[in-house]
């Protein structure tokens, strides 16, 4: 007995698809008393993904499907090819799903004449013939109603058989116009193009009215990966990044510190660091790790400087530095009869590390990170934790262009 046999992937969401269709053919074949297909599938693995124009752009859970059974026979017959002849003259050979090499060697050798049964000897218009080996090595082309006659298979129950094949080629993402909803994206590759993104155009967030004009970076990352319009040199340069993936490396690292944590964010995070490809669902908050991680980087190498800090002036001294604005925190408001004052904590830092602190109730201050020009009146010196503090009072504050590193 010669059996048949097919083996090929199909994403694993369409396992129970393929079932049914087997199901259903097998059903169609035992009609026409043909033996059933016997149906496996592997346990399901990360498959590489490539978008229309070719691009690896994630990886989807794929399961492998093997479909096998008994090549029909009958009395030394078997049909092995299906000759489709359309109006130009042109004939599409379609080997019988799981043929043995043997016999597809043997259809694609062979010399159809179209239109012409060897069985009845009459050359007409068909739309199509078939091809039967025998075992002795003899091969006939037969027209539709002579296979049966001339091998004793029933052509009907082949043609069900014949669905087999369509099954391994069909396509089982139907729409073009989108990714698969069950694709993933390896984490590295998203922290790396993240990361690069940042280097590139510094750390936008969708909620800072600041940024309104400007691409949040998840929006950016995302287009990398799934935005078939994005310009291939912007790609270009993403990828050109040098210490992207160094930087991606140290990120992780600090993700996967996170797991466990009392915080709901820094464990989210370390959850999803932990996993190799994560869904595109949740690539904004794997993104924002990158932001996290740089502003721990920034609040260790503040602290690391401020332990250099020492009292700046004298009570009553007039200062003028050039600084960093390291805080800036929300305090209490107070009031004034009904009238509400707002007032503010900033913190700055010069290039010797010394802290300066001024408690403001003015209506406009510098954000976290501004590089300026602070002068103030020392009110007095103190201790926070270890870092020695400059109090300042009656401060003026005006924006400096940074100084290159």
């Amino acid at each position: 007995m010669t059996s048949a046999a097919m083996r090929f992937s199909v994403p694993a969401t369409a396992e129970s698809r393929v079932r049914q269709l087997v199901e259903a053919t097998n059903a169609r074949a035992a009609i026409h008393s043909l033996s059933p297909y016997a149906l496996d599938f592997s346990a399901p693995f990360l498959a590489d993904y490539r978008d229309v124009d070719g691009r690896v752009i994630g990886k989807r859970p794929t399961v492998t499907v093997t479909i096998s059974g008994a090549l029909p026979r009958h009395q030394g017959w078997t049909v092995i090819a299906r000759l489709d002849h359309d109006e130009e003259g042109e004939t599409i050979a379609s080997l019988f799903p799981g043929l043995p090499e043997l016999y597809a060697e043997a259809a694609r050798q062979h010399r159809a004449t179209e239109g012409f049964c060897q069985g009845c000897s009459v050359a007409r218009h068909r739309t199509a013939t078939y091809l039967a080996r025998h075992e002795n090595g003899e091969i006939k082309q037969l027209g539709t109603t002579c296979v049966e006659p001339y091998t004793g298979l029933p052509i009907k129950g082949l043609e069900a058989l014949w669905r087999l094949g369509t099954i391994k080629d069909s396509d089982w993402d139907g729409d073009e116009g989108s990714v698969p909803a069950d694709l993933r994206v390896p984490v590295d590759e998203v922290l790396r193009v993240a990361a690069a993104v940042v280097t590139r155009d510094g750390r936008f967030y969708s909620r800072s009215e600041q940024w309104k004009n400007r691409v949040p970076t998840a929006d950016s990352v995302d287009a990398y990966f799934f935005d078939r319009k994005a310009p291939q040199e912007w790609r270009a340069g993403i990828d050109a990044e040098p210490d992207a993936a160094n930087t991606a490396a140290a990120v992780r690292a600090w993700a996967l510190q996170g797991y466990g944590h009392l915080s709901e964010y820094r464990h989210k995070v370390g959850q999803l660091a932990k996993g190799e490809t994560v869904a595109p669902r949740h690539l904004p908050t794997l993104v924002s790790a990158v932001a996290g991680w740089h502003r721990d980087q920034e609040k260790a190498a503040i602290e690391r400087a401020a332990q250099n800090s020492k009292p700046q002036g004298t009570k009553g001294e007039r200062l003028t530095v050039p600084a960093t604005v390291t805080t800036v925190i929300e305090l209490e408001e107070r009031f004034y009869g009904y009238h509400a004052q707002r007032r503010r904590l900033i913190k700055f830092q010069d290039q010797q590390g010394n802290v300066y602190v001024w408690f403001s109730s003015a209506a406009t201050v510098p954000d976290k990170g501004d590089e300026v020009e602070l002068t103030g009146t020392v009110k007095e010196h103190s201790t926070y934790g270890e870092t020695a503090q400059t109090v300042l009072t009656r401060c003026r504050v005006t924006e400096r262009e940074p100084v290159a590193a």
